[in-house]
């Protein structure tokens, strides 16, 4: 075999296991429970759903910009496939009515939680547009939003030839 066959079997392969890993080609009403822990591994987190079943949460941080949700129902089928960390969602989160429960179901789980006297702020990196940047939600010590802020990520910027 030729060193460009290789190469073009090569990239084959990993483009073929790069698909089974997208969590966007997880198709729901079709797709088993068995069938998604086989393409993307064991979730990050799993919490009942209040209407049966259960939500399974992919969070691919700390670097990576996307939380998916999967509700998996009784039965063991994917229902719903929700991409958490997006411009819409962020922008749904409301200073002195969201509560840290609200977001949690909102955006999924924070990448990093640090307590700040009276207030805790909760962390999610994210891509808004063409920019990454870290989304910050600070709650009082009741739980409840008191603001956000999206800080540009020193990771990325820092370094104008690395990428996400």
């Amino acid at each position: 075999m030729t060193a460009f066959l290789r190469t073009l079997f090569a990239i084959l392969i990993l483009g073929f296991i790069a698909g089974c890993a997208n969590p966007g080609a997880i198709a729901p009403n079709v797709t088993t429970a068995d069938e998604l822990l086989k393409r993307l591994g064991t979730p990050t987190d799993k919490r009942a759903n209040p209407a049966g079943g259960e939500f399974w949460e992919y969070a691919y941080g700390p670097a990576g910009v996307e939380t998916w949700l999967f509700a998996v129902d009784s039965g063991r089928i994917v229902r719903t496939s929700t991409q958490l960390l997006t411009e819409e969602r962020l922008n749904q989160v409301i200073p002195g009515k969201s509560t840290e429960t609200d977001i949690r179901a909102l955006l999924g789980s924070p990448r990093d939680i640090t307590r700040y006297g009276q207030e805790t702020a909760w962390e999610w990196r994210v891509q808004m547009g063409p920019a990454y940047g870290v989304y910050v939600v600070r709650f009082d010590n009741a739980g409840r939003a008191t603001g956000f802020n999206i800080l540009p990520d020193l990771l990325i910027d820092s370094n104008p030839d690395s990428g996400p």
